[in-house]
């Protein structure tokens, strides 16, 4: 392993602790600022322990949180194997201490005269899934897991097929309208706004600069595009045999994937070696290979790396 692919590694890790910190903290503090003040209602763990609270069971909301992440992240551990253990463990402990930290921190200071906003459920609901949005998505984007009530529907779908989505779907709905029981009809229907906003902006950070596109060509220069592609944009090519319509020549097609970032500059590249190319751009919801689902830390490529 060379310096700069240790280093890029080393690096690559601390980040990932770095969000891993940030975004429980954030989380957590926007649990005990805005939602337990105003009453709102949330789902997942952290709903399930606020109505706990609630019903008068004697333990503090990080506590209830931190026994029922341990249960579930066993119960994951079990079904889901290694993998699942690592990616989710951090989480599964980091929240609720930092819960825990912070509602020790809010029995000293009111959280309702540091934040004045809690009589406005409007503006609670929408500052609170601002933040857990921006928490959870950029957790989601480095490739984390949040634990707690993602587990039960990870398991189903593993061993039944039945869409994830669709399974923590049915089982956050279940547990925001069952804090009906200790709540209101207007919480429980702003909690669900705030639901709404935050799983909408984890679903837009989490792809987030990623989105790519695939670009075919034809050219009568496939050489030159190679060289030209790897060499300005960075990005691999496959030639793939093809044959033309009108002519039955056989040629070859050109064909690379970039992100949305780099699709401009990747067509200013390619016309201006072939005018004339033939190209179609089709937009692509996932990719998974070196250069994007693998890390990467190889230097930029110049023309003495292109054979």
């Amino acid at each position: 392993m060379n310096k700069n692919s240790k280093k890029n590694k080393i690096f690559h890790f601390l980040t990932n602790v770095l969000i891993l910190l940030f975004s429980n903290a954030l989380y957590a503090l926007t649990v005990e600022l805005i939602i337990i003040p105003s009453g709102l209602v949330t789902g997942g763990v952290t709903g399930i322990s606020i109505m706990l609270r609630h019903l008068n069971v004697p333990l503090d909301v990080s506590y209830i949180v931190f026994f029922l992440n341990v249960i579930l992240y066993i119960i994951g551990a079990i079904f889901l194997g290694r993998h699942f253990m690592i990616t989710t463990g951090a989480s599964s402990v980091l929240y609720p201490f930092f819960l825990n930290v912070f509602e020790r921190l809010a029995a000293r200071y009111d959280p309702r005269v540091i934040l004045p906003i809690h009589d406005d459920l409007v503006l609670c609901a929408a500052v609170a899934g601002i933040l857990i949005g921006v928490a959870l998505g950029i957790l989601v984007r480095s490739g984390a897991s949040t634990g707690g009530s993602d587990i039960p529907p990870m398991i189903v779908t593993k061993l039944t097929g039945f869409p994830m989505g669709t399974g923590m779907f049915i089982l956050d709905g279940s547990i925001i309208f069952s804090q009906l029981l200790v709540s209101d009809i207007r919480h429980t229907l702003y909690g669900v706004i705030m639901v709404i906003v935050y799983s909408y902006l984890v679903n837009q950070i989490s792809v987030m600069g990623m989105s790519k596109a695939q670009i075919s060509v034809m050219s009568d220069k496939p050489e030159e595009l190679r060289r030209a592609v790897l060499t300005t944009v960075g990005r691999g090519i496959t030639f793939l045999s093809a044959t033309k319509g009108l002519t039955g020549e056989k040629t070859k097609m050109v064909m690379t994937v970039v992100y949305n970032r780099q699709l401009a500059r990747a067509k200013k590249v390619i016309l201006s070696v072939d005018p004339s190319a033939f190209m179609v751009i089709t937009r692509v919801s996932e990719v998974n290979g070196n250069g994007f689902s693998f890390f990467k830390g190889d230097k930029k490529l110049d023309n003495s790396d292109v054979m």
